[in-house]
């Protein structure tokens, strides 16, 4: 196998593994033996537990954030950007129920250097979206009230998801039409 096809391999597998147990609960040999390799290899790869939790934490929140902005991007209208920017958030959340679980845990574990990777993320998406809703508001919100707009919209994609990670698809559809509701009727009725 290949370097990039076995590093991929390595992070499904560390995924999961670190899902089930976390950070504190897993150990090198752990991921290799999941993964039938070597300690040996996995170090090749990865130099240490931390340096593979980190790449594994960077590549869910990367994938996260992309299909959290091309749900922003889309050119279908505001209700429609949060719909699909809901949806992105939930089924992310249902396809990598392990690398949610990763990045939740993460957001009040003691090691700094993963809640810091987290906080980007979030300030990232939060900003994205505060900039959206000031530049769609046509001047109605400033950029302070934008950003608790922004932050109360993410929060409550979180908590949700956070509720049912394996809900059905029925389910995440019901939660986000619901959210959907609440966001649209709460943003639509801010006043200047």
């Amino acid at each position: 196998m290949r370097a990039p096809e076995r590093r991929a391999q390595l992070l499904d597998v560390a995924r999961r593994v670190f899902g089930n147990s976390g950070f504190h609960g897993v150990s090198m040999e752990d991921v290799a033996k999941e993964a039938g390799i070597t300690k040996p290899i996995l170090y090749d790869h990865f130099s240490s537990k931390k340096e593979l939790y980190l790449a594994l934490l960077d590549e869910d929140l990367a994938e996260l954030h992309e299909k959290v902005r091309e749900a922003l991007d889309s050119p279908t209208g505001n209700r429609e950007r949060i719909r699909r920017s809901f949806q992105a958030y939930f089924e992310f959340v249902h396809e990598q129920a392990e690398g949610f679980r990763l990045m939740m845990q993460e957001t009040v574990g003691a090691e700094r250097d993963f809640r810091e990777r987290v906080g980007q993320f979030r300030f990232d998406t939060v900003s994205e979206v505060a900039d959206l809703i000031q530049r769609e508001s046509a001047g109605r919100l400033d950029r302070e009230r934008a950003e608790i707009v922004a932050l109360a919209l993410v929060g409550m994609a979180e908590t949700v998801a956070q509720r049912d990670p394996a809900a059905s698809e029925r389910h995440r559809h019901a939660a986000v039409d619901t959210l959907v509701q609440l966001a649209w009727r709460g943003i639509t009725e801010l006043q200047p």
